[in-house]
């Protein structure tokens, strides 16, 4: 079991931040709120494998993310491996968003980010092409389900959301089989091994959908990006379908999100013609999150215009774009984005 308590650690140059930890009166009044409510607006996101990455990114760009006016959360994506024997890395992430006076979330990648100790198990993995890394396969030779993996999921998953539920994190990003990212991966490799089907790939991410599901609530939302690497369009789709099935429509116990935002597109598909099918998501009933396809500079109101289209609750800008030459434009859609949310949180 991971060590959830503060452990003491400083950071190096986080010492001189001022401010305080959110209140308990504060804590009891977010609780108060439903998770479209309290996640609703502009997040940073950083990316980070341990305490020292967290700091050096800090000192670089996170802190000047974070003091942009109307910012709602700091969202850490940190590997699976990095945080499974203890949750140091989360603790150190928190304390920041406190500090901040900012909500906080995590995501956490899978693929070759997952810890040995899941093969160690036996669950049927690939190789990375051109390394060593191992990758959860989503099936066994046979196609059937990859129950050893899932087993491992779903008891970190717990782990994770009773940390957030104690600590007041209403948004938990959580990672499919993946290899790189956390993102879907229905590329050449795993369509390549033996067992696959169409068929079983889609069913072994719906049952990780619904380990998510077993672990939300109406104080804890989760999250699965619906894009990735390979021909991943009809499965947004059904797994759309497949979450509305099980909780009902525009239920903000869970969020898809589109993970490449930017100011023509939301999925990052190579083709008009594949975004266009990616598209056919925002006609379900579903709760949406977009996060920005990379950390560059980009006519933000030409971003944050696809926001109010399709109707997004929340979204994810990586922390070096407040550091680039349009960083007020950005400063002033996230305050309008804000604005909004305060009024009423977008939903379908």
């Amino acid at each position: 079991m991971p060590t959830i308590r503060t452990k003491g650690i400083v950071l190096c140059g986080l010492a001189a931040l001022g401010g305080s930890l959110v209140s308990a009166t504060a804590a009891q009044s977010a609780k108060k709120m439903t998770n479209a409510e309290a996640i609703c607006g502009t997040w940073v996101l950083q990316q980070a494998g341990s305490i020292a990455e967290l700091d050096n990114a800090y000192k670089k760009c996170v802190k000047q993310a974070l003091e942009t006016p109307e910012i709602r959360g700091f969202s850490l994506r940190v590997p699976w491996k990095a945080i499974d024997a203890d949750f140091a890395l989360l603790e150190a992430g928190l304390k920041i968003a406190r500090e901040h006076k900012v909500s906080f979330s995590v995501r956490f990648m899978g693929g070759r980010h997952t810890p040995a100790s899941v093969f160690e198990k036996g669950s049927p993995f690939y190789t990375k092409q051109g390394s060593q890394e191992k990758v959860p396969a989503p099936f066994k030779l046979d196609g059937s389900p990859n129950d050893v993996f899932e087993a491992e999921y779903d008891a970190f998953v717990a782990r994770l959301a009773k940390w957030c539920r104690a600590n007041d994190v209403r948004l938990l990003h959580l990672a499919w089989y993946g290899q790189e990212w956390a993102e879907l991966n229905h590329g050449k490799e795993v369509r390549a091994l033996p067992g696959y089907t169409f068929d079983n790939w889609l069913n072994a991410h719906k049952r990780l959908i619904d380990i998510g599901l077993k672990h939300a609530g109406e104080d804890l939302a989760v999250e699965f990006p619906f894009s990735g690497y390979g021909p991943c369009a009809d499965a947004a789709s059904a797994f759309a379908d497949h979450v509305v099935e099980k909780i009902g429509p525009v239920n903000p116990i869970f969020f898809c999100q589109s993970n490449g935002w930017g100011a023509k597109k939301d999925w990052g598909a190579p083709t008009d013609e594949v975004e266009a099918a990616f598209d056919k998501v925002w006609a379900r009933p579903i709760c949406r999150g977009e996060q920005m396809i990379q950390p560059r500079d980009y006519d933000w109101t030409a971003c944050y215009a696809n926001l109010y289209k399709n109707k997004v609750t929340y979204c994810e800008v990586y922390a070096p774009s407040f550091t680039l030459e349009h960083k007020d434009q950005l400063a002033e859609e996230i305050r309008k984005f804000a604005e909004t949310g305060k009024e009423k949180p977008l939903l379908p």
